[in-house]
């Protein structure tokens, strides 16, 4: 998986040779954009990370602390068990994206300076995500194998990106007007398709998969094609905050697009396509902590 840092003009040995020997003195002082731009030939840094051919896969494991028997939240298949399948990101060899850029004044309104590091991800169109299965075990403390793993709960779920994501994060000081720590936009071609959407039942003993399940899932604005998304996320003292500032079609949201929902095993018949309309949920806040 190559790791491209890209530049400009850094074409010449001796620029190359004055980095390597000026290290100790750059230790001892800050390194702000103008430094960048007078040392390397450019203002900020570029990132470029291609995955390999058949993407990157991992497992997570999210460890319980109950006064309890500790239990674990398993995605992805960290034992190797059969009909558990890992999460998987592979861009179709198109890199991701990762611009690092210093200001010393993020925000022109506020009286003062303030500095901040702003970090732009972007995802390329075509990215294909496998969310990996859903399972549970027994956790047996971090940096110890799981055990008595269940059979799957949620199926792995492909979700395709048809259009480019984009990730912006402010830290240090956050910009007045909108004040998030991170933005995610994307304009996705064609909505949000996610395929093999299954929640299985434990106790159904059957080789087909007894579950709730659908074939697709669509999501689109509402009476149009493609898919707005913006959202803004912040760290507050209560958990993890994203805010829906739009999810969908400003004024009508989105449409949902459930295609063969069935009810049994693979081998049962349809129950038909289910369409959701016009939900709105922008301007909606989740939030994400423990308990």
């Amino acid at each position: 998986m190559p790791v491209i840092i890209k530049m400009k003009r850094l074409t010449r040995l001796a620029v190359a040779s004055s980095i390597l020997f000026s290290a100790p003195l750059l230790a001892l002082e800050s390194l702000d954009d103008t430094a960048l731009a007078e040392t390397l030939g450019q203002a900020g840094v570029t990132i470029s990370v291609t995955p390999p051919a058949g993407g990157i896969s991992f497992s997570t494991v999210i460890h319980d602390s109950d006064a309890a028997i500790d239990g674990a939240i398993v995605i992805g298949r960290p034992l190797a068990l059969a009909d558990h399948i890992a999460t998987s990101i592979n861009t179709g060899g198109n890199p991701i994206t990762i611009l690092l850029d210093a200001t010393g004044d993020v925000d022109t309104v506020t009286a003062g300076n303030q500095a901040s590091l702003g970090i732009n991800i972007t995802i390329p169109a075509g990215t294909i995500i496998n969310t990996g299965t859903l399972s549970a075990a027994q956790s047996n403390g971090p940096g110890v194998a799981i055990s008595n793993q269940t059979g799957v709960i949620i199926n792995n779920m492909t979700i395709t990106l048809p259009g480019t994501t984009v990730l912006d994060m402010t830290l240090g000081n956050e910009v007045a007007t909108t004040g998030q720590m991170m933005r995610v936009t994307t304009n996705m071609t064609s909505g949000l398709s996610v395929s093999n959407f299954a929640i299985r039942d434990a106790n159904a003993v059957n080789a087909n998969g007894t579950a709730i399940r659908a074939d697709t899932i669509a999501v689109t604005n509402a009476s149009a094609a493609n898919l707005n998304v913006d959202a803004r996320v912040d760290v507050v003292p209560t958990g993890l905050q994203t805010t829906l500032t739009q999810f969908g079609s400003a004024a009508s949201g989105v449409d949902i697009r459930m295609t063969n929902l069935r009810m049994g095993d693979t081998t049962t018949s349809t129950m038909g396509n289910l369409n959701i309309l016009g939900l709105n949920m922008n301007g909606a806040v989740l939030r994400l902590y423990g308990h």
